[in-house]
């Protein structure tokens, strides 16, 4: 049976198809079987409802394109079931509602705006820790263009879960609210005073990137492969040491130099050193040495819970 997960974030729009039948879902879905798919379109929303307040009528028609295409893509694929959310940027777009309805009927996909709660669920819904660690505290930070959602676990509870308006895009366009920065600061001290010591789970492109960039480079530097960590496995890390003089190395450069040094693509490269300052701000507030990098997200959870329901 063929699922498919679509989530439209503050950056990009990503369509991920699986099959059940290897039942692999809490793995990376950046890597896929031969008969499964994945694609991720630049699409940026969030300088839209940052800078202007709602997303304006070019990327609506993107939006609109790109999710035709998805739906042609999932009918070759024969998928059964699927769902498609939206999430910090379309929340906080004046206009939000109304693309997303407008666009849902031209595709013939129903896409729904959800909750900063409920984004939170989906990314620590595929996460699953080692028998070792079944006692440990785990803080989830989901660091995206519009929100930062914390999500404070304890042997599979919930302890708290809340989203906030911190976001990589905002910083860029000037719109970070410093009263949700000041939130943020002041709900990680506390949680740091009562729950410590914790995991720092880390989710987002940026420190995805930043724990693959940091292997390689030890790599190179040591030439033993057999020390570093499996780039296909489901949790690598990075220690916040290293992370510290990456993000030193990004506030000297240009984003034009950032992509050349990092190679990275432009659209990803303009929000690395903004969402990188938001994953140490919270290390740093828990003290953590270490981020643990899953290869989970909004789209490995919704996967998860409709293969749950296949079962």
């Amino acid at each position: 049976m063929k699922i498919a997960a679509i989530d439209i974030g503050s950056n990009a729009l990503r369509l991920c198809i699986k099959q059940t039948d290897y039942g692999a879902l809490m793995t990376s879905t950046d890597e896929v079987h031969s008969d499964e798919y994945y694609e991720r379109v630049p699409l940026k929303s969030g300088m839209d409802v940052f800078a202007h307040g709602h997303i304006l009528p070019p990327t609506k028609i993107k939006l609109a394109l790109a999710l035709q295409h998805f739906a042609k893509i999932m009918d070759h694929y024969g998928v059964e079931t699927y769902r498609a959310v939206a999430t910090s940027a379309y929340r906080d777009a004046k206009n939000g509602q109304a693309v997303i309805d407008a666009v849902s009927e031209v595709s013939g996909l129903h896409v729904e705006i959800i909750s900063g709660e409920e984004e939170a669920y989906l990314t620590r819904l595929s996460f699953i820790p080692t028998e070792e660690q079944k006692d440990d505290f785990f803080l989830f930070a989901d660091v995206g263009g519009g929100s930062t959602e914390l999500s404070l676990l304890h042997q599979g509870q919930l302890i708290y879960s809340h989203s906030f308006k911190v976001g990589s895009m905002r910083y860029r366009c000037n719109t970070q609210d410093p009263a949700e920065e000041q939130a943020l600061d002041n709900k990680v001290a506390e949680i740091h005073h009562h729950y410590a010591p914790i995991n720092y789970i880390g989710v987002g492109g940026c420190v995805k990137f930043m724990s693959k960039y940091m292997a390689k480079v030890k790599k190179q530097e040591s030439r033993a492969k057999s020390q570093l960590p499996n780039f296909k496995s489901q949790i690598s890390n990075i220690s916040v040491s290293d992370f510290e003089q990456i993000y030193a190395d990004l506030q000297t450069k240009t984003v034009s130099e950032i992509v050349s040094n990092y190679r990275l693509p432009e659209e990803r490269a303009d929000i690395l050193t903004p969402a990188s300052s938001i994953f140490l701000r919270i290390a740093h507030g828990i003290e953590a040495d270490t981020i643990l990098v899953p290869a989970i997200g909004v789209r490995n959870g919704i996967l998860a819970e409709l293969y749950s329901k296949t079962q």
